[in-house]
């Protein structure tokens, strides 16, 4: 036996277009499947939230169903349901994309944060120091692809260089498609069949940067000198980040 919409959803039966969308998207963000991957039961609560959402977020089919309850609607007749547009649609609604990753591009890599410290009369009179920061950077031998040298990223096969795999289920409501992360490309749509040895396939090697830092005269607490690309390396040729000297 179904449950009361209004119920479904933990509103009153006099709650506004606000109350139930804010209402469903708090279930959304709990039973989504993305964020419960094998988790049947709270597939069909989101299910069940989503098809409750969908009568009551509608004018006219809300009216409809307070007047007749769920008799109102056949999911045998035409009309009914329809498609819900899919898991992944949804959740861009709601979360702004993230549903499915598309194809991974160039990312720009972290940026870092050192704690200097200094005398009162380094910060007085100004000094120069020399810092060690570890770091991640681009690996020299495959210059950040990832691959050995002489051999190039091939596009996934499993993805066909989306970075996403679909799946379609039909159910009761229409056609629910999900998408993934490719997990054969980690959502780059790119496939490295021969890894560098230097870096294992990541493109970046642990190092550590020798830097000078020129402490001006007359520094107080707070003083954030930032130096540019001096940050962890990016990926898939993304620039450098900064680092934060404070």
């Amino acid at each position: 036996m179904k449950r009361d919409y209004y119920e479904v959803l933990g509103v009153s039966k006099n709650a506004d277009e606000q109350e139930i969308k804010k209402a469903y998207r708090k279930l959304a963000r709990q039973y989504h499947p993305d964020v419960n991957p094998g988790n049947k039961e709270a597939e069909e609560k989101f299910k069940e939230a989503t098809e409750a959402y969908d009568i009551l977020s509608d004018s006219e089919k809300r009216a409809r169903y307070d007047q007749m309850g769920h008799s109102a609607f056949d999911p045998n007749q035409q009309g009914f349901g329809g498609d819900f547009g899919g898991f992944g649609d949804i959740f861009d609604m709601f979360f702004g994309g993230g549903g499915g990753q598309r194809r991974q591009g160039p990312t720009r890599g972290n940026d870092l944060r050192y704690d200097l410290t200094i005398t009162f009369e380094e910060a007085a009179f100004g000094t120069e120091k020399e810092i060690q920061v570890p770091r991640q950077e681009a690996c020299t031998e495959c210059h950040g692809s990832g691959s050995a040298p002489g051999t190039h990223p091939t596009t996934c096969s499993h993805c066909h260089g989306t970075g996403q795999v679909k799946a379609t289920q039909r159910t009761p409501f229409g056609a629910i498609q999900t998408a993934r992360t490719c997990p054969n490309c980690n959502g780059s749509g790119q496939f490295i069949s021969s890894p560098c040895k230097e870096c294992s396939g990541k493109g970046t090697t642990r190092k550590v940067k020798t830097i000078k830092v020129n402490v001006p005269a007359g520094s107080e607490d707070g003083l954030n000198l930032r130096f540019s690309g001096s940050g962890e390396a990016g990926l898939r040729g993304g620039p450098y980040g900064d680092l934060y000297v404070v």
